[in-house]
């Protein structure tokens, strides 16, 4: 007699990026009551152990944790090559982590933090991971993006705000590129057994945007 798994999402391994806060952590939170393998994200080693303990007292008894500045590409890189390691399948990637900021700051890689860490980490660790996701597959890319981009427009000659900058105006394009990536991708994975899809979270109660890098020395 065939087995039946006595929760939906036994046998599952669901990758949550920023499952530190926020919707990324209910995201993970839901995810462990409903069975799934938990693997997470997050910036700050203490804080993301913390998460994988409030996720494994909340049914996730397989957390694996993952610490890496995303805003960085050689951390999404060796991010990528540490999960590759350590998780022999992928059926869910979930692009959670991201940021708002009012005033602008760049990263290692000297890229607008905000696009850096927005986009350009969910993008470069999907494709990262793609092969992966394929040999999982039935697999899923989740992308956590926004209505805001309605409101966004991708400004080729000043992608990095670097002759103007506007905290809500480098969010919305963002959040715009999120979904052109996911149209894309949904393009390329057609016939596959591989989907993409990307979300607005709809508008919730959180510490979202309330770094900023201004006061950092």
């Amino acid at each position: 007699m065939e087995h039946v798994h006595s929760t939906p999402m036994a046998g599952t391994t669901v990758l949550v990026t920023g499952a530190t806060s926020g919707i990324g952590k209910a995201t993970a939170l839901g995810l462990a009551t409903m069975g799934a393998h938990l693997a997470i994200t997050g910036r700050n080693p203490q804080r993301t152990e913390s998460a994988a303990r409030e996720i494994r007292a909340a049914g996730g008894e397989q957390v694996d944790v993952f610490v890496a500045d995303l805003s960085s590409q050689a951390e999404v890189r060796r991010l990528a090559t540490e999960i590759l390691q350590q998780l022999p399948r992928i059926n869910v990637l979930v692009n959670n982590v991201g940021g708002y900021w009012d005033s602008r700051h760049v990263t290692a890689d000297g890229l607008e933090h905000t696009f850096a860490l927005n986009h350009l980490a969910p993008f470069l660790l999907t494709n990262l991971l793609l092969e992966r996701l394929k040999q999982s597959a039935p697999a899923r890319v989740v992308t956590v993006a926004s209505h805001a981009q309605a409101m966004g427009r991708m400004d080729f000659d000043d992608l990095q705000g670097e002759r103007s900058y506007s905290g809500a105006r480098a969010y919305n394009q963002s959040k715009l590129a999120n979904v052109m990536f996911t149209y894309e991708l949904a393009r390329r994975l057609r016939g596959t057994p591989v989907t993409a899809n990307a979300l607005h979270p709809g508008v919730v109660r959180t510490s979202f945007g309330a770094e900023d890098p201004a006061g950092r020395s």
